[in-house]
C-alpha cells in the first residue's frame, strides 16, 4: 500500500483569494488569472452563466470531482501526472473538498496519477489511479480520509499516467462503471478485490463491478481512452472518448453490452490498418454519436442530451441527443468557449440542489496545456436557467425504442429468436441491433462444427465467423476451414480473428494463404496485416516492406501476389524536385528500377499494370521509360493507356509523343493523350491538329474541347444541386460505361486527382474516407450527389482546420490532436505539427478538402466513368 503523511486540514475564506467573477448570461468577459493565463470565457447560448469558484494556488491541473449532499465540492488536484523534477508541489495528489461557507481543506493526499473521483455510498470517497480503484474513507468524522481498500488493482509494465484506469459513474442499481485506456498497447490484467480477473493488452473498454469490488466483468472493448464516462437514469452509458491517435476526431459513444468500437492499439499509428476502425467500419463495430471536442475528459447528462467539455478546444458542448433505431443521433450546441488558457476537463452535476429551476454543475479546468503538472488550476460554476435555455429541448427522458427494445434483449438473452433470425438481425441495418444480434448468436456458437457451417450462406458464415470469435471458442477445429473459405469476407474475418487475439499458432496458416494466388486484394492486405502481427511486430502495421518485397522478388510467386504486394510496399511522396505540381516519391529499399523492368519482363497483365503505376509516382524520375511503354505498339492498350497516365504531370516534356497518340486508332490510347494534355501550353499549330483529331474521331470531341476551351466544361450544364438534372444527362450517353477508364481519371494527377486524398483497394493517400466499399450504398444516384456536393454529408472524422502561422503561412489539414503543439494531416496524408506560440489563427472549417465543382472540370462520359469506377467497388 503506498504510504504518505495526510496532511492537517486547512481552511481559508474564499472570497479572499478566489476572483469571483461572473459572467452573465448572454454577455462575454475577460476573466483575470495568474500572469498571462487569461480565460477569455465567451457565453455563447441563454441562459447559460458560468462562474469561477476556485484557482491557482488554491487548485492546480484539476481531474475528477463530485458533489454531495451538504453541497460540498469534492476534486482532485494533480500533482503527478509527469511531474517535473523541479515541481514545488505536494508529494501525491491531494483530494480537496471545498465547503458552501467557504471553507476549504485536504480530505486525502496519498494517491498518484489520480483520474477521477465519485463519491459512493456509505460516506465511501471512490477514486481511481492510474493502476487500481480505491476507495476512502473518513472512519473518525475528523474531515480527513483515514480508511481505503482497494477495489481493483491493474497489473502491467505500462506507466503512461492517463490510459489506463479512469472514468468512474454509478449505475441505477448501485454498481461502479469504469473505462480503461489501450495502456500502450502492453498486457494487462484487472483483478477485483473477490478474485475475478479479466485479461487483455492492446484496446481500451468499459467495465463493471459492485460497489465492494466484486463481480468484475467487461461491458465493451475497442476504445483509446474512456476518460469520461457517464451512466444516464435509465441505464444508458455515454463515454468520452479522449484521444483520436490516428483517427480523428474525439468521439462521444453510446456504450452497450458486448460492443466492439473498433480500436486497437498494438497495430500503430500508421494508417490505415485493415483491422482498425474509428467510427464503425468494420463488420461488427459500433459508431459513433457524434464527433466531440479535443480531449474530451468528462461528461454528464442533461436532459435528453449530454454536456461535455474539450480539454483542446477550449469550450463546453451540448449534445443534444436524438434516438434513432436502438442508438442515438446528436446535435451539438457549444455553449461555452475560452482562449487557449480555458481548459476544462471533468464535470458533474449538483443533483441535491437547485435554484429557483436552474440547474448547477461544476466542472474542473487543467489551464494550461502542457501535460505535465505545472501548478494552474480552476474550479468552475456553471448554472443553467432551463426556461431561458431552449437549446436544451425537453429535459425528460423518452422511452425506449422499439429497436432499442428489440437489442436489449437480444443482449440479455431473453428474445427467443431461431438462430436463421438471428443471422438475419446482425446484418440489420442499424448497427447496434445487428451487434446485439452477434451477442446472441455467440451463446449458440458452442454448438455449430465446421460442417455445418459450410454448408449456410455465404452471408451467413461472415456473421458466423465473427460470433464464433465473440464466444470465444476453441479455434482449433476451425482456423483452418474458414481460411479455406471460398468467400472473401469469411477469410477476412478469420484474419482478423487471428490477428486480434495473437492467435501466433496459426502463423503457418497464414503463410500457406499468402501463396494461394486466388486471393482477393482485400484478403491479402488483410493476410499481410495477420502475418506481421502473428510474426510479433503488429505495431508496424500492414506496411512490412521485408515481407512484401520478398514476395515481389520471389520469381515462384503467381503474378498477381507480386502485384498484389507491389502495390501494397510503402511508397514515400516527397517533395517536388522540378515544378510545384511534378509529384515525386522514394521507393522503399530494394525496390530498384532494374527490378522493376523484370517484372515488367513477366508480361502478366495485373502485374504489368502495377508496375508502371509505380513508376507514375515518380515521372520525373521514369519518365523517359513510361514514355517508351506509351509508344510501345507491342504492349498492350490498357498498359500504354496507364504509362500515359503516368506521364500527365510532365506532359510538355514528352509533347510530341502524346500528339502522336491523339491521332491513334484506339481509343483508350488517344483519349489518354488528350486528358494528358489538358492545362498544357501548346501552338497555333498543335491546337490545329488537336481540331483535326476532333473531325476525324467526333466521339473524342469532347476532350478536345476541354483542352483548347476549358471554359466550356461549364456552359449548358445543371446547377450542382440538381442531381437529378445530372443523373438524366449521364443516362443519355450512349456509350456504355468503362470503369477502367474511370479508374485511370480517379487516380490521374491533372484531371479528378481523387487519390490526392482517397485510397480504393489499396492504392491513393488516406487524406480523406478510404472507397474501397464506397459502392455498396443501395441509394439510387447517392454517389453522384456526394460528387456534385461534397459539403453535404461531411464525415466527422474528416473535418479539416485551417491553421494560420504567425509568418503569414496557411495550413490545411485534418486535425489530429491539440495542447501545447498543433498536429494536422494534410489532403497527401502527411502529418504536420506545430507549436502553439508559433500559431496567429485556428479555424475549423466545414467544407470537404474535396473541391466544389469538380464535376464542371470533367466530361459528362469522364464523370460517367468515374461514376462506374467508385460503384463497382462495394
Amino acid at each position: 500500500m503506498k504510504q504518505s503523511l495526510i496532511m492537517k486540514p486547512r481552511f481559508h475564506s474564499w472570497g479572499l483569494s478566489i476572483a469571483a467573477i461572473v459572467v452573465l448570461t448572454g454577455h462575454s468577459a475577460i476573466l483575470p488569472a495568474a500572469e498571462e493565463r487569461a480565460a477569455g470565457i465567451e457565453i455563447l447560448q441563454p441562459g447559460v452563466r458560468l462562474t469561477i469558484v476556485a484557482e491557482h494556488p488554491e487548485i492546480v491541473t484539476p481531474t475528477g470531482l463530485d458533489v454531495d449532499a451538504e453541497g460540498r465540492v469534492w476534486a482532485v488536484a494533480c500533482h503527478t501526472h509527469l511531474r517535473p523534477e523541479d515541481y514545488q508541489g505536494t508529494e501525491f495528489d491531494e483530494i480537496l473538498v471545498f465547503d458552501p461557507d467557504g471553507a476549504q481543506h485536504v480530505f486525502y493526499n496519498k494517491t498518484e496519477q489520480t483520474m477521477d473521483l465519485e463519491l459512493g455510498p456509505d460516506g465511501w470517497v471512490y477514486l481511481s489511479e492510474r493502476d487500481r480503484i480505491l476507495r476512502v474513507k473518513d472512519s473518525d468524522a475528523d474531515g480527513v480520509g483515514d480508511t481505503e481498500q482497494t477495489l481493483v488493482e491493474l497489473d502491467s509494465e505500462a506507466v503512461y499516467p492517463h490510459n489506463a484506469l479512469s472514468g468512474l459513474a454509478w449505475t441505477p442499481q448501485g454498481d461502479l462503471i469504469f473505462g480503461l485506456g489501450e495502456n500502450f498497447a502492453k498486457p494487462w490484467t484487472l483483478t477485483a478485490l473477490d478474485g475475478s480477473t479479466i485479461r487483455g493488452i492492446d484496446r481500451g473498454g468499459i467495465f463493471r463491478l459492485t460497489a465492494h469490488g466484486e463481480q468484475l466483468h467487461k461491458i465493451a472493448e475497442g476504445l483509446w481512452n474512456p476518460f469520461g464516462v457517464t451512466v444516464r437514469d435509465d441505464g444508458e452509458i455515454f463515454v468520452a472518448e479522449n484521444d483520436p491517435g490516428e483517427y480523428p476526431p474525439c468521439k462521444v459513444l453510446h456504450i452497450v453490452q458486448d460492443g466492439d468500437y473498433g480500436y486497437r492499439r498494438k497495430y500503430g499509428s500508421a494508417t490505415p490498418h485493415p483491422f482498425v476502425c474509428w467510427n464503425g467500419e468494420l463488420r461488427g463495430t459500433l459508431p459513433m454519436i457524434h464527433p466531440s471536442g479535443e480531449a474530451p475528459c468528462g461528461v454528464v447528462p442533461l436532459g435528453r442530451g449530454l454536456l461535455m467539455p474539450s480539454w483542446g478546444d477550449h469550450r463546453i458542448d451540448y449534445f443534444a441527443l436524438e434516438q434513432e433505431g436502438a442508438s442515438f443521433t446528436a446535435q451539438q450546441v457549444t455553449l461555452v468557449r475560452g482562449s487557449r488558457y480555458f481548459r476544462p476537463t471533468c464535470i458533474v452535476q449538483d443533483r441535491h440542489r437547485a435554484k429557483n429551476g436552474t440547474l448547477v454543475f461544476y466542472l474542473t479546468d487543467w489551464v494550461d496545456g502542457r501535460y505535465p503538472v505545472h501548478g494552474y488550476g480552476r474550479l468552475w460554476k456553471l448554472e443553467i436557467d432551463p426556461r431561458a435555455a431552449a437549446w436544451t429541448g425537453p429535459l425528460d427522458v423518452p422511452p425506449a425504442t422499439s429497436q432499442a427494445k428489440l437489442a436489449e434483449s437480444l443482449r440479455r438473452g431473453t428474445a427467443s429468436l431461431p438462430q436463421a433470425d438471428l443471422l438475419e438481425l446482425s446484418r440489420n441495418a442499424d448497427r447496434f441491433v445487428g451487434s446485439a444480434a452477434l451477442s446472441s448468436l455467440s451463446r449458440l456458437a458452442d454448438e455449430w462444427t465446421p460442417a455445418e457451417f459450410s454448408k449456410w450462406t455465404v452471408a451467413d458464415r461472415v456473421q458466423a465467423v465473427q460470433a464464433l470469435r465473440l464466444a470465444t471458442v476453441d479455434p482449433q477445429p476451425w482456423i483452418d476451414a474458414l481460411l479455406e473459405d471460398d468467400s472473401p469476407g469469411v477469410q477476412f474475418e478469420t484474419l482478423r480473428w487471428l490477428a486480434d487475439e495473437d492467435l501466433r499458432a496459426y502463423l503457418p496458416s497464414v503463410e500457406s494463404l499468402l501463396g494461394n494466388s486466388h486471393l482477393s486484394y482485400e484478403v491479402f492486405e488483410a493476410a499481410v496485416a495477420a502475418h506481421t502481427a502473428l510474426s510479433g511486430q503488429p505495431e508496424i502495421g500492414m506496411r512490412n516492406p521485408d515481407l512484401l518485397l520478398a514476395r515481389v522478388q520471389d520469381d515462384a510467386s503467381s503474378p498477381a501476389i507480386r502485384a498484389f504486394a507491389l502495390r501494397l510496399l510503402p511508397i514515400r511522396s516527397t517533395a517536388p524536385v522540378k515544378d510545384e505540381t511534378t509529384p515525386t516519391a522514394d521507393l522503399p529499399e530494394g525496390l530498384s528500377l532494374p527490378l522493376l523492368k523484370k517484372l515488367l519482363a513477366v508480361q502478366n497483365p495485373a502485374l504489368s499494370i502495377e508496375v508502371v503505376r509505380v513508376l507514375g509516382v515518380n515521372p520525373a524520375a521514369f519518365g523517359d521509360l513510361l514514355a517508351k511503354l506509351a509508344a510501345d505498339d507491342s504492349k498492350e492498350s490498357t498498359l500504354r493507356a496507364e504509362a500515359i497516365v503516368g506521364l500527365a504531370a510532365i506532359a510538355e516534356s514528352h509533347l510530341p509523343l502524346l500528339l502522336q497518340l491523339t491521332q491513334h486508332r484506339d481509343g483508350q490510347l488517344r483519349e489518354e493523350a488528350l486528358r494528358a494534355l489538358r492545362g498544357t501550353a501548346l501552338t497555333a499549330k498543335q491546337k490545329s491538329e488537336l481540331h483535326a483529331v476532333a473531325s476525324q474521331h467526333p466521339e473524342s470531341d469532347k476532350l478536345v474541347t476541354a483542352i483548347l476551351d476549358p471554359s466550356s466544361l461549364t456552359l449548358g450544364r445543371a446547377a450542382l444541386d440538381d442531381t437529378a438534372a445530372w443523373s438524366k444527362r449521364l443516362a443519355a450517353i450512349r456509350s456504355p460505361a468503362d470503369p477502367v477508364a474511370g479508374e485511370r481519371i480517379f487516380h490521374h494527377a491533372k484531371v479528378a486527382q481523387c487519390a490526392h486524398c482517397h485510397r480504393v483497394n489499396g492504392r491513393g493517400n488516406v487524406g480523406g474516407p478510404d472507397l474501397s466499399h464506397i459502392g455498396g450504398r443501395d441509394e439510387p444516384d447517392w454517389l453522384l450527389g456526394a460528387i456534385l456536393q461534397p459539403n453535404r454529408e461531411l464525415a466527422p472524422q474528416f473535418m479539416p482546420r485551417a491553421i494560420l502561422l504567425k509568418d503569414g503561412s496557411l495550413h490545411v489539414g485534418i486535425r489530429l490532436r491539440s495542447y501545447v503543439y498543433e498536429q494536422i494531416r494534410d489532403a497527401l496524408g502527411r502529418n504536420h505539427t506545430f507549436n502553439r506560440d508559433d500559431v496567429e489563427s485556428i479555424e475549423d472549417l466545414t467544407t470537404s478538402f474535396m473541391p466544389t465543382g469538380l464535376p464542371l472540370t470533367l466530361t459528362d462520359r469522364e464523370l460517367r466513368d468515374l461514376l462506374a469506377f467508385l460503384e463497382q467497388n462495394q
